[in-house]
């Protein structure tokens, strides 16, 4: 039976590694293939808001290149919750962002984040967009929580790092995004290194469930040696996004879904 949506993407957290999430999306339009439904966490959650938006993947892709974590956060000390402050970020996206509210996109966008005090992953799917993009984006030691209606939000990768059960139902092919695999590595240098691995294997076993909900997984394994907040590769991350997409696209069989593509 045919369901609401033809086509969902539900996009991963991943930092920096995110950009590969354009690299997809990239491919994707060459193929003709349009998007009906987004899902998206963290970095997932700020690429999947701006292209529901309407803004193009070189658009985001030139955004984030020029907008650096360094450039976007403000570092404090650690009285809030966290290392830095996520304002400058909020006015550099609500300056991007033409779609002020979910309601206002021109793609239907779901994102998750985890409420702090009852340790749950919640889905915002109404109301205002740049506070839910900031809690979902909001690492937990990294950023301060995110205050909405009174509750704390952090990071949702914590719970969910790849939002795909949401869409499930609501879409006949569903494709998914992990851009953040992980692997053994010799050893790691400093606080915010430690802390970072700490998060990345805390999220990466989220996902293996969330996997089988897809119809088709691409996973960029060769971004998983950069770092979180590593933006001096992000030409490479995008094509390591774009290779793989294609290579996947390349052996997936579209017209089972009713889909001609180019």
């Amino acid at each position: 039976m045919s369901k609401k949506y033809n086509v969902g993407l539900a996009l991963s957290g991943g930092g920096t590694k995110g950009i590969a999430h354009l690299g997809v999306l990239k491919a994707l339009e060459e193929r003709g293939i349009k998007i009906d439904i987004i899902s998206g966490v963290s970095a997932g959650a700020i690429i999947g808001a701006l292209y529901a938006d309407g803004h193009s993947t070189e658009e985001i892709r030139s955004f984030l290149q020029k907008n650096t974590f360094f450039q976007m956060v403000r570092f404090n000390l650690p009285k809030n919750g966290g290392l830095a402050s996520s304002e400058k970020l909020r006015k550099k996206l609500d300056q991007m962002l033409v779609a002020k509210t979910f309601e206002d996109l021109k793609i239907p966008l779901i994102i998750n984040a985890t409420e702090l005090n009852s340790g749950k992953n919640v889905y915002f799917k109404s109301g205002n967009l740049v506070d839910c993009i900031i809690a979902s984006a909001s690492v937990p030691l990294f950023f301060n929580p995110m205050l909405i209606d009174g509750k704390q939000y952090v990071d949702g990768g914590i719970f969910c790092n790849l939002p795909a059960s949401v869409l499930r139902n609501e879409c006949n092919l569903l494709i998914g995004v992990h851009v953040n695999p992980t692997s053994p590595i010799k050893k790691t240098d400093g606080v915010l290194d430690v802390a970072e691995r700490i998060f990345h294997l805390a999220v990466n076993g989220n996902t293996i469930e969330q996997k089988e909900f897809c119809d088709l997984v691409i996973e960029t394994k060769r971004a998983k040696k950069f770092g979180m907040f590593d933006a001096s590769k992000a030409d490479l991350i995008y094509k390591i996004g774009y290779d793989y997409a294609v290579k996947a696209f390349d052996k997936f069989d579209f017209s089972q879904y009713g889909l001609v593509t180019k």
